[in-house]
C-alpha cells in the first residue's frame, strides 16, 4: 500500500462519518420534524434551560411548542399563543424554580420542581396561600416539538402528617 493511500485514508473515513452524523438542529423546533434520540435529548435540555432556568416563557413557548400545543391543565387553554399569555408573567424578578428531577424518555419528558412566585405574580392559586409549589410537568414532544403538556401541583398543607419536606 502507498503511503500516500495511508495518509488519506484517515481524512477519508473523518469526512464519511461526518456525512452521517445528523444536521445540527437550530431552534423554532416547530413545525415539527424528524429527529433522533441524541438531538430530542438536546431540544429537550434547551426547552427546560428556556423556561426554568432562563425564566423566558415566551422564548421557550415560540421555540419549542406546537401551534397546536394540547395543554391538560384544567386552568389553562390549548394552542401556543394561550401559553404564551399564560407564561408571560415568568421572568426571574417574578418566579424562582428548583429542578429537583428531570428525564426524557423516548418521547416523554418530565419536570419535577419547585416552584416559588413573588411579588404580584404570587396568587394564592392552591388553597387560598402564597406558598412554594411542587410540580411535575410532563411533555409528549412529536418529533422536535413538544405537541402535549400535562402538569400536577401540591402545597403542602398546613394539617401535613408527614413531616419531611416535599422536595
Amino acid at each position: 500500500m502507498k503511503l500516500s493511500t495511508l495518509l488519506l485514508a484517515p481524512a477519508a473515513l473523518v469526512a464519511a462519518g461526518m456525512a452521517t452524523k445528523p444536521a445540527q438542529l437550530k431552534p423554532p423546533y416547530c413545525p415539527p420534524r424528524e429527529v433522533t434520540a441524541s438531538q430530542l435529548q438536546i431540544i429537550f435540555q434547551e426547552a427546560i434551560q428556556k423556561l426554568f432556568v432562563d425564566r423566558n416563557g415566551t422564548q421557550y413557548a415560540l421555540d419549542h411548542l406546537a401551534e397546536d400545543y394540547i395543554q391538560r391543565n384544567p386552568y389553562a387553554l390549548s394552542g401556543r399563543n394561550n401559553t404564551i399569555a399564560n407564561l408571560a408573567f415568568v421572568s426571574p424578578e417574578t418566579v424562582n424554580f428548583k429542578i429537583l428531577n428531570m428525564a426524557l424518555q423516548g418521547n416523554a419528558g418530565f419536570v419535577h420542581h419547585k416552584m416559588d412566585l413573588a411579588g404580584e405574580a404570587r396568587p394564592p392559586v392552591i388553597g387560598g396561600e402564597r406558598k412554594p409549589t411542587v410540580v411535575v410537568d410532563v411533555m409528549r414532544f412529536n418529533g422536535s416539538c413538544i405537541q402535549e403538556h400535562w402538569d400536577v401541583m401540591q402545597q403542602r398543607p398546613d394539617d401535613a402528617t408527614n413531616p419531611l419536606e416535599m422536595w
